[in-house]
């Protein structure tokens, strides 16, 4: 039963064979044994490429079985067109179909296995490429925004250093006035005179704008702060909205690349594996 199922994978006539010596069967055994595990390997390198593309497991087992059968047919069909003669040239140029489609079918059957066989490493060349993918997001993100979050915080220094300034001033202004009163300077007379009362007043004066200065600038930085707190909000928004881009970033294209910077002898040995079917 086995032999008559690989005699019909070879696609070869029954009647004929049947009358043929079992040497001959047995080529023909073998022709319809690679034609079917070779569609067997096809079908299962077709469904986990196209798992990583679906990543539904009944899409890729469904549309995975058309592709085998389709293999099949295919391999089947030009195995069952070469006909023998005395010329060979005539023979190569048969079976160059065949050859063109073995080199095909290694290709397509060898990469969805090289990417299982290789899969651990693939993941790694992947993180290392997310994690760089990234930090480059986050900085183009930031750049969007850290010119203006620096502008603010420039901004909240200079309201800062106003303050800073005035209440120096405001300082100085009391020393001045506690000296006069104590004689230690200006007119060094001992006592509230007219020009500690002089000098009193501009400090007061001073206070006042002080006080004045403090509640303006202060409801300015307020506002800047608020300002920034919204930029940087909007920021980390900006990045988890791309981060599951990156995340994702582990479909078929992604790890084809991925596996092209490993090396390649491993490879090479697979496609020749299947090439020669």
């Amino acid at each position: 039963m086995l032999k008559n199922f690989f005699l019909t994978c070879a696609g070869v006539d029954q009647n004929l064979i049947d009358n043929c010596s079992n040497g001959e069967q047995n080529k023909y055994v073998g022709i319809g044994g690679t034609i079917f595990f070779t569609a067997i390997m096809a079908t299962i390198a077709g469904s986990y490429a196209l798992y990583t593309v679906f990543d539904n497991v009944y899409s890729a087992i469904f549309f995975g079985i058309i592709w085998g059968l389709l293999i099949f047919n295919l391999d089947r069909f030009i195995v069952a067109t070469i006909k023998k003669t005395d010329a060979e040239w005539n023979e190569f140029l048969q079976a160059s179909p065949r050859i063109v489609l073995a080199v095909i079918i290694a290709i397509v059957i060898s990469k969805p296995l090289e990417l299982k066989l290789f899969e651990k490493e693939i993941n790694q060349i992947l993180l290392g490429e997310k994690n760089q993918m990234t930090l480059d997001n986050k900085a183009q993100i930031a750049a969007q925004f850290t010119p203006e979050i620096t502008k603010k915080k420039l901004e909240i220094d200079v309201l800062k250093a106003e303050i800073l300034s005035k209440e120096s001033e405001t300082n100085a202004l009391y020393e001045t006035d506690i000296a006069e009163a104590e004689g230690r300077k200006g007119t060094k007379l001992l006592g509230k005179g007219p020009v500690y009362k002089e000098k009193r007043e501009k400090h007061d004066a001073t206070m006042v704008a002080l006080y004045q200065l403090k509640k303006e600038n202060l409801e300015k930085i307020k506002k800047k702060e608020l300002a920034i707190a919204d930029l940087q909000q909007t920021q980390q928004i900006a990045v988890s909205k791309t981060q599951p881009i990156i995340a994702n970033f582990d479909g078929l294209m992604a790890r084809i690349n991925a596996l092209k910077k490993l090396p390649w002898l491993p490879s090479f040995f697979i496609f020749l594996l299947f090439s020669g079917n």
